[in-house]
């Protein structure tokens, strides 16, 4: 699926195209649904969560589109008022869920959203289609892998109400539009529906989602969960912020008072499991401490409340403890064989030297052939002063030396310092001359590379100058 497709599978479920009322309403929902999820992006938006939620979505919308096409995550946000999602099933199989999706924000996104299909229908005709007998403009979204009998995986339609409609069947899109106009029966108006007697934990929250129990497994049998699932009839989640502090309020409504009973203990045990869990971080420990269980007859509730603020601060240390930490490599100093290796030690010069001093340090009985490479290398490692100035290559068995400023070697990204050896082959002593760093972290090297080793095209450097070997140094 290319980049198009997957943009806006990315940005949809974050989608919504008119400024009405956020919170969440029953009258909107079908009345056979069995579960519900309300999400108030004006809410969410305002409080400290969705400010650092907005910040993670935006680096993960990079990461999903490969930086192709730029989007200001939170410019898009806030067209979207928000969105209700519902089905009027229940399956642990994705596939099988049914329901409807209803979208509401600001005019603008209704626009984009068409537009972007528009130009799907033409960039990404195996994935892109118009439904043209819904009576108002409709989409369908599928997979161009997907084999033909797969069909239709989604359909995006957008009716004269100011809404965007998003489902996987004709029969549920026409079905939440009528209800949505009011045309057809809702939760509303159905106070029977165990859904409504949820819908009062809603009041102030940016998520809410109620469901009733399914009658097929979801979880494996012998996981709390399903041990959990076995004693509720249904239940909800709410989250949301009041004051300086964000909240959760969990509700369970048990199929009796002996199961609601049931149903407290083990809430209970859980939490103080995790008030007694073993961690160094008050703030963390705070947290798992702040859980309250209670019951009224058949209900029973689970309420958090916490600092926003310290909230968010615990989230970004745990999120920078889980981030892979960069490994520090040390600089490449050496290229072939490394014939001698000094320096940082840490020992800082005594105090009263002089830092222009020239130190000298002899590597001898090195094996030198006409053409070798041979490069000085030096690592600050946060020092300072360290510079090469010279080096001088005598005959082991005697004789007058070479000597090589570094004004005309090859100098390699400020670490290396290069010179083809042109004497005849045999044994020779180095002594290089340097200024040594006064706090003692700088490292040295010296090495030698065959003439036939080429230097590594990642360290290589324009060269400072012509290779020429100085006259014996005058001092």
């Amino acid at each position: 699926m290319n980049h198009l497709l997957r943009y806006v599978l990315f940005v949809f479920p974050f989608v919504a195209c008119l400024p009405l009322e956020a919170a969440y309403s029953p009258a909107i929902v079908v009345a056979d649904a069995r579960w519900v999820v309300h999400a108030d992006l004006n809410a969410l938006r305002g409080s400290t969560l969705g400010k650092e939620l907005i910040i993670a979505i935006g680096k993960a919308q990079a990461g999903a589109t490969g930086g192709v096409i730029g989007l200001d995550v939170s410019k898009v946000l806030a067209t979207v008022g928000s969105l209700t999602a519902y089905g009027t099933n229940l399956s642990g199989n994705p596939e099988a869920i049914d329901g409807a999706l209803i979208l509401q924000g600001t005019p603008d996104l209704r626009k984009i959203a068409e537009s972007i299909l528009l130009q799907g229908t033409l960039a990404e005709p195996k994935a892109f289609s118009e439904i043209t007998d819904l009576g108002f403009p409709a989409y369908a979204i599928s997979d161009p892998k997907a084999k033909p009998e797969a069909g239709v995986q989604v359909i995006v339609a957008f009716p004269p109400e100011p809404i965007v409609l998003v489902s996987k069947s004709r029969e549920q899109l026409l079905k939440a539009r009528d209800v949505f106009r009011g045309a057809g029966a809702s939760l509303a108006k159905t106070p029977a529906s165990p859904l409504n007697r949820l819908a009062a934990g809603a009041a102030g929250a940016y998520i809410f989602g109620a469901s009733v129990v399914p009658t097929e497994p979801l979880f494996p049998q012998n996981a709390p969960q399903a041990r959990i699932l076995q004693l509720a009839n249904s239940g909800a989640i709410a989250l949301g912020e009041r004051g300086e502090n964000t909240f959760a309020h969990v509700e369970l409504l048990a199929s009796s008072d002996n199961n609601a009973e049931k149903l407290m203990k083990i809430l209970q045990g859980m939490t103080a499991m995790l008030s007694l869990a073993e961690t160094t971080d008050q703030q963390l420990t705070e947290f798992l401490n702040s859980t309250v269980v209670t019951r009224e007859k058949n209900t029973v509730t689970l309420d958090l409340a916490y600092s926003s603020a310290r909230l968010v601060t615990m989230v970004q240390a745990l999120r920078v403890q889980a981030e892979p930490r960069p490994v520090n490599r040390p600089p490449q100093i050496a290229v072939g064989k490394t014939v001698a290796g000094w320096g940082g030690d840490g020992v800082a010069a005594p105090a009263g030297t002089n830092p222009n001093q020239h130190l000298e340090h002899t590597v001898e009985n090195v094996a030198l052939t006409t053409g070798n490479l041979v490069t000085l290398g030096r690592a600050l490692n946060g020092g300072r002063n360290a510079k090469f100035i010279r080096v001088e290559i005598t005959p082991a068995a005697g004789g007058t030396p070479l000597v090589f400023g570094t004004d005309f070697m090859r100098n390699v990204r400020g670490l290396m310092w290069q010179f083809p050896f042109p004497g005849a082959a045999g044994v020779y002593h180095l002594k290089v001359v340097y200024l040594e760093d006064p706090d003692g972290k700088a490292k040295y090297a010296v090495s030698v590379a065959d003439p036939k080793a080429p230097t590594p095209p990642s360290a290589l450097a324009p060269s400072t100058g012509p290779i020429i070997p100085e006259p014996k140094w005058k001092k």
